[in-house]
C-alpha cells in the first residue's frame, strides 16, 4: 500500500468518532449525515471482517491515532498477530471505500 493511501485511511479512521457524534446528535444536513453513515458503516464493516467484531473499534482508533502495539488497548493478542490484523484492516478499509 502506498504511503499516500495509508495517510488517507488514517485520516478516515481519525475522523470516525466525530462522524459518529454528528450522526447521533443530528447536527448536520440530512445528506451529510447519510454520507457519514455510509463512510462509518463501510469502515466498521471492513474492520470487523479483518479484525473481528470485538476488536473493530480498537483497530479503527489505533489506525486513526497512529498507535502501535505497545500502547494499544488490544494487547490481548500477540504483537505479530496484532500487526498482521492491523495491516489486513487497513487493506480491507481501502477496498471497502473503493480506494484500491
Amino acid at each position: 500500500m502506498s504511503p499516500t493511501l495509508e495517510e488517507i485511511i488514517k485520516a478516515y479512521c481519525a475522523d470516525f468518532e466525530r462522524r459518529a457524534r454528528v450522526i447521533t446528535e443530528k447536527n448536520a444536513p440530512y445528506n451529510v449525515i447519510m454520507e457519514y453513515r455510509f463512510l462509518n458503516y463501510r469502515i466498521f464493516c471492513a474492520a470487523s471482517e479483518a479484525g473481528g467484531d470485538r476488536n473493530a473499534l480498537g483497530f479503527i482508533r489505533d489506525i486513526g491515532s497512529g498507535t502501535g502495539y505497545a500502547k494499544s488497548q488490544l494487547s490481548a493478542m500477540s504483537e505479530s498477530v496484532y500487526k498482521t490484523r492491523k495491516r489486513e484492516v487497513k487493506l480491507n478499509i481501502a477496498r471497502r471505500l473503493s480506494l484500491l
